[in-house]
């Protein structure tokens, strides 16, 4: 019986989806990386945060004017085919999330989430907040990482 290597399971944050589907800065990394993942058979995860989070960032790029309507809409479209798995939050995401927001010294939960989703799918978290990636360091939580580092 041979082994075989499992590709890494992923979960994204909203920062990611976000530079995937908007033309922003960092649009070119984002799908760089989810072309690699989906190439290797990674399994994408996210809590359903995510959805809320990239949602609004779209409907205030309608509201500021960098994007138009239908941008926002085709937007949307292409959140849904990301090829990310909603995970749904229970009490224990929730209960996780706070937990995580606590010892990432945060205070709301947002990120926690992304973190309580990862732990469960024994998964690494990418993001494309620097600030977050930073305070993993410091934590020594090697598991999250950033979106630019090589």
């Amino acid at each position: 019986m041979s082994s075989s290597i499992m590709p890494p399971n992923i979960v994204i944050d909203a920062n990611v989806a976000i530079r995937a589907i908007l033309p922003i800065e960092g649009k070119s990394e984002a799908l760089d990386r989810l072309v690699s993942w989906h190439r290797s058979h990674s399994k994408i995860f996210a809590p359903e945060l995510l959805i809320a989070e990239t949602v609004s960032v779209i409907r205030r790029g309608i509201f500021d004017r960098w994007i138009t309507e239908e941008e926002g809409q085709v937007a949307v479209e292409d959140l849904y085919r990301l090829g990310v798995e909603i995970v749904p939050s229970d009490a224990g995401i929730c209960q996780a999330a706070l937990a995580w927001a606590g010892r990432l010294g945060q205070s709301k939960a947002y990120d926690g989430f992304y973190l309580a989703v990862a732990e469960r799918q024994g998964a690494e978290l990418w993001s494309a907040d620097e600030k977050l990636a930073n305070r993993a360091k410091q934590l020594n939580l090697s598991w999250i990482r950033w979106i630019y580092e090589t």
